[in-house]
């Protein structure tokens, strides 16, 4: 049964909205994703799939695609999946796994299917050059280094005593936020699934990809110069772009109110 199928299934039975991508823990361990001369690396979450995954390393595996959206390859053993780290809406940079078919596969474009998917990491630097691999790709561990580390922008927000804490993307946009890193500021309200604050830069939305919002999402509206904090799926609109998606703590977002705290996190703290 293909992911196409299997997601039509899920979709009727509990609806579109039922399933939500839970919020994982990354670790230090990173991979480098080589073919021909073509380069990604990825930092994998603290998952017991991630570590098998990782230990399997190096390999050097044959590249299939599919539906044109990623690159996938077999690893020669199966991992260990939880049910409840399974999601369905894939995002543009990700590395995550196929159980009932036993592959791990790289996404270029945005991607929905079955709930079998499991993430094993996020993209650090080549996402544009995940789309042209082919043929062979060489998985080997990669250490990481302190200049790669801060390569790998992580923010919190605080309200009350709540922490919501973003992965951002590495577009120009979000390392705009991020150099006027920390902000006292005002959120406020704005419709019926999302927060938003106005940083006191517009940000530069050159080589910044447009949003596919959901639950978690941290977007820019370059027309009002805002940042919105999703709370439930949006979707897209015109000027609205993505900085990152929340890697813990997004259920705390419908409840911020008042002023915020918004601040780099040291990688100690993660």
């Amino acid at each position: 049964m293909n992911r196409i199928l299997i997601a039509l299934i899920i979709g009727w039975l509990i609806g579109p909205f039922s399933v939500q991508g839970q919020e994982l823990p990354l670790s230090q361990m990173q991979v480098k994703m080589t073919s021909g001369d073509h380069i990604a690396t990825f930092r994998l979450y603290d998952t017991v799939a991630a570590k098998q995954f990782y230990d399997q390393l190096p390999l050097s595996l044959d590249l299939t695609n599919f539906r044109d959206a990623q690159w996938m390859f077999y690893p020669p053993e199966k991992l260990n999946v939880a049910d409840r780290e399974a999601y369905h809406d894939g995002k543009r940079g990700e590395l995550s796994y196929y159980a009932p078919w036993g592959d791990v596969f790289m996404l270029y474009r945005d991607f929905y299917a079955g709930d079998e998917m499991h993430r094993l990491g996020i993209n650090l630097t080549g996402i544009g050059e995940i789309a042209k691999m082919s043929g062979k790709v060489k998985i080997e561990k990669q250490e990481a280094h302190t200049s790669e580390r801060q390569k790998t922008m992580v923010i919190t927000v605080f309200s009350k005593d709540k922490a919501t804490v973003f992965q951002l993307n590495g577009s120009t946009a979000a390392k705009a936020l991020y150099a006027q890193l920390p902000l006292d500021i005002m959120v406020e309200n704005y419709g019926s699934n999302e927060k938003i604050f106005y940083p006191p830069g517009k940000l530069d939305i050159s080589d910044t990809p447009l949003a596919k919002a959901k639950a978690g999402t941290l977007a820019y509206y370059a027309p009002w110069g805002d940042v919105v904090m999703f709370y439930d799926r949006f979707g897209s609109a015109n000027g609205l772009y993505e900085l990152g998606h929340a890697i813990s703590g997004s259920s705390f977002i419908k409840e911020m109110s008042g002023k915020i705290r918004v601040e780099k996190t040291p990688e100690q703290s993660r």
